[in-house]
């Protein structure tokens, strides 16, 4: 089953790892996908590999927006673009972007009953990383997700969070597995397996939750 047939589904920070694989799993179930960065040739390599709607006359049913969304005037085009060609956004996806455009995108999720979803990744560990600045990070993400989930429940629009930790693709020792009681980092695919559940009407009822996808390091070193 298909549960994103025909959803509308903006990836901002798509020009990554995650992102690539949060836009291959969102297009695999139906999706329409809007995959926003700041580098073109990365997130046209990751269009390449999206799986296509044929019914679309003259154009693809996906998108490729080079836009820094930090920048308001950026977030407001990129909205009204989205909005024209496909009459609906139904879900947001934040990986490692400011949460500005929210206040953007959510009239049009007030439209759909839609949801947001905030990735936060560690994406390297210098020399003085310590678990306290991780744990730190995660309850700022916890407290900004509540607030803005608190705000919107009135909206019936729904705003979760995925704490990634270190996400790697090997199994090179690092400062983060150290605390990590599976012994093991996140997987893009991990992430976006956490993504995919929130965004989803299977996360119907949850809203305001930060789930950590690290491995236990934040389950067991609170």
């Amino acid at each position: 089953m298909k549960r994103f047939k025909e959803k509308t589904v903006i990836i901002t920070g798509a020009d990554s790892d995650i992102g690539r694989a949060t836009a291959l799993r969102f297009a695999q179930e139906g999706a329409n996908c809007i995959i926003v960065g700041i580098n073109n040739d990365i997130l046209e390599y990751i269009y390449e590999d999206l799986p296509q709607d044929h019914t679309w006359i003259n154009t693809g049913n996906h998108l490729t927006v080079t836009s820094d969304i930090n920048d308001l005037t950026q977030t407001a085009r990129l909205i009204e673009h989205v909005r024209d060609k496909y009459k609906h956004i139904d879900v947001m996806v934040n990986i490692d972007t400011a949460v500005g455009i929210h206040q953007s995108v959510i009239p049009e999720l007030i439209k759909t009953q839609g949801n947001i979803v905030n990735v936060s990744t560690l994406t390297e560990i210098s020399a003085d990383w310590n678990i306290e600045t991780y744990k730190a990070r995660q309850r700022d993400l916890t407290d900004v997700t509540k607030k803005l989930a608190l705000e919107n429940i009135p909206n019936n629009v729904r705003i979760n969070a995925v704490s990634a930790g270190l996400v790697a693709t090997d199994i090179s020792p690092n400062p983060f597995i150290t605390h990590s009681p599976l012994g093991k980092t996140a997987t893009p695919f991990d992430v976006t397996a956490a993504v995919m559940f929130l965004a989803s009407d299977d996360a119907a009822i949850i809203t305001g939750m930060n789930l950590p996808v690290d491995g236990g390091v934040s389950t067991f070193n609170s």
